[in-house]
């Protein structure tokens, strides 16, 4: 993880949500590099935690991918968090 951007006494939970909020940003400002950074460390986060919490946070940032969806890593991230939420 990105320990810059988060400090390493934070929860779970304030992690995935700082994490997705950044690749929610990057969403919108049509910059694919910091989608893929930020969403995923959340992915891997999520998994590696079992958090429904970063997971429903996942599933916001998966419904601001869509101006990416050009871009075949965004849209592979998009199928990884679909995969996440229906397992």
């Amino acid at each position: 993880m990105s320990q810059d951007v988060l400090a390493s006494g934070q929860s779970f939970r304030r992690r995935g949500a700082v994490l997705t909020d950044l690749a929610s940003i990057g969403a919108k400002r049509h910059h694919p590099d910091q989608v893929l950074t930020y969403g995923r460390e959340a992915l891997q986060l999520a998994r590696a935690t079992f958090s429904g919490y970063v997971a429903r946070e996942l599933q916001g940032l998966r419904t601001d991918l869509g101006p990416l969806a050009r871009d075949a890593r965004v849209v592979e991230l998009g199928a990884e968090i679909d995969t996440l939420c229906t397992t």
